[in-house]
């Protein structure tokens, strides 16, 4: 028997343990290598990740300059002329690294189970709080279009009325500083407009759920809670549909610009100097336009189409309205003596035949500009001039967007509170003075139409009212200081996607486009969703 040296057992045990050292080196050198290798893989699959929604980001904010491109668009007969960009649609477009991409614009987010609608809306479309009329004699005509909105009543529009009116006196149901200065804690009506929407909860009587529905959040997305019943706050009706109360029917930001896409004003034509007003009316009317509208100015033009005034309410809001002309008049000249003698100097007395001695009437539209007629003094002889714009549809539709392109009956930068009766609610066309439920739901019908069309040259002017047989010119002169086609306050959903991949960027935006240079009101990343959210298709599909 053979005896193995100590030695040499020595010698093979190390040799096990540098083996087994090599080992486990190595183990733990390859879990390093890919530790870092995932941790790569994960840190560039992060990067290509917000890379691709950084990407899907910004052609959501592309979508908002197209949006505000949009709206100029439709502002400028100039531009109407030119390719018109559609937004009833996705918009491809090419990528620089090769691969495609759309963006939208949505006018909200659809509700379960609906199809998008592509477009933009608009402010005008809601009934503008700010502008309803404070005087003592249309106080009335304030709640009428205010009790319009579902579920708002006579004691609530009372309480908005005196929030805003001037003076401490309680209008009938209303409630005034004494009311207010008793709660808990005690507060002070403004006495002027709503500085924001949210303002009105300071109201006697309006609550978060009149106000704002079911999105309590107020983030205009539809979220779990308000899509669940009763289960959770707030109460819904688990229709798949964000009810937004009040906020849906009323603003306080709808406005129309009074220049155009150039930047250049429109001839104001209610301007204190009639000689400015007539010299610039006489290059772009004509001397025999000029002269009427500057004469219309100084006596008032009389309609023989007008019917004769109510009995009664409407005959005392009459009485009530002259009496505070009268009064604004006096002020008026009581403040600004100087102004008016400079106005009237000697070298500026006269034009076309007119002695320019007064100018105590306004035009409240541009529809009082057709077949009306006015008695003055010209060229020394008494004078019956008749509106050389005839009161036919056929002159009206054809005249009208012509003067709206170029006139305008506002000295500010913007002329705010008509409603647009190409996208009003019926509530909201409900609350315009002169609007019938039976012409109301005619306008609604008529707005599938439109919306089909792209609001087509005809819809481009409230003159399709009278066109299509809906007002007579009467009627359509009465309502023309409370409705427009178009505001310049728009809003909506800009979507951004890329091809391959089921997520979207979506930023909620509101775009003021009343001057030539666009301004953003608000911006608002919507929560991270997929397509289907938005009810759009992949971008490649």
């Amino acid at each position: 028997m053979r005896l193995i040296p100590r030695q040499h057992e020595h010698s093979v045990h190390r040799t096990g343990m540098v083996l087994v050292l090599v080992l486990v080196v190595v183990m733990v050198l390859s879990f390093a290598v890919y530790s870092f290798s995932s941790l790569m893989m994960t840190e560039y699959a992060a990067t290509t990740t917000g890379l691709t929604h950084l990407q899907r980001r910004e052609l959501a904010n592309s979508a908002i300059e197209v949006a505000a491109v949009y709206v100029h668009q439709q502002r400028s007969p100039a531009r109407r002329g030119e390719q018109q960009i559609s937004l009833q649609k996705s918009i491809r477009i090419d990528l620089p690294s090769g691969s495609q991409a759309t963006m939208s614009l949505l006018r909200d987010l659809p509700g379960v189970r609906r199809r998008p609608e592509f477009g933009l809306s608009d402010e005008s479309a809601k009934l503008n709080v700010n502008t309803l009329p404070m005087e003592l004699s249309r106080r009335k005509e304030a709640r009428r279009r205010l009790t319009a909105i579902p579920g708002l009543s006579v004691q609530i529009a009372d309480a908005i009325i005196d929030w805003m009116d001037p003076d401490d006196e309680v209008f009938e149901f209303g409630a005034e500083t004494s009311f207010y200065t008793a709660q808990s804690p005690p507060r002070q009506p403004r006495q002027g407009p709503f500085q924001n929407l949210n303002e009105l909860l300071m109201v006697r009587g309006v609550t978060s759920e009149l106000l704002y529905g079911e999105d309590q959040n107020g983030n205009g997305f539809l979220d779990a809670e308000e899509n669940d019943g009763d289960f959770n706050a707030p109460r819904d009706n688990k229709d798949g549909i964000l009810q937004r109360g009040w906020s849906d029917y009323l603003t306080l930001l709808s406005c129309e610009g009074t220049s155009l896409s150039t930047g250049r004003r429109k001839i104001n034509l209610n301007t204190n100097i009639l000689a400015e007003l007539f010299d610039q009316l006489e290059p772009v009317l004509g001397t025999d336009a000029a002269v009427f509208i500057v004469a219309c100015r100084m006596r008032g033009a009389t309609f023989l189409d007008e019917p004769r005034p109510d009995e009664g309410e409407e005959q005392e809001r009459r009485r009530l309205e002259r009496l505070e002309s009268v009064r604004q008049r006096l002020e008026a000249q009581l403040g600004n003596v100087d102004g008016d003698r400079r106005s009237l100097s000697s070298d500026q007395t006269q034009r076309g035949g007119l002695v320019l001695d007064d100018g105590p009437s306004l035009f409240k539209s541009l529809t009082e500009l057709f077949g009306g007629q006015v008695r003055i003094s010209l060229n020394g002889q008494d004078t019956l001039l008749q509106s050389p714009w005839p009161a036919d549809p056929v002159t009206v539709r054809r005249m009208l967007p012509v003067f709206e392109q170029m006139l305008t009956t506002s000295g500010g930068d913007a002329l705010s509170g008509r409603i647009n009766v190409n996208e009003a609610s019926e509530p909201v066309l409900r609350s315009i003075p002169g609007i019938t439920e039976s012409v109301a739901r005619s306008i609604l019908r008529m707005q599938g139409e439109i919306r089909r069309t792209e609001a087509g040259d005809e819809f481009h002017s409230v003159a399709w009212l009278l066109s299509r047989g809906l007002v007579s010119m009467s009627e359509l002169r009465s309502l023309g200081p409370y409705v427009t086609v178009s505001g310049d306050i728009r809003s909506g959903i800009a979507v951004g996607q890329t091809n391959g991949h089921a997520s979207v960027a979506a930023i909620r935006f509101m775009l003021d486009c009343s001057s030539p240079r666009r301004r953003i009101l608000t911006l608002q990343d919507l929560p991270a969703m997929n397509h289907s959210a938005c009810g759009l298709p992949k971008a490649d599909e």
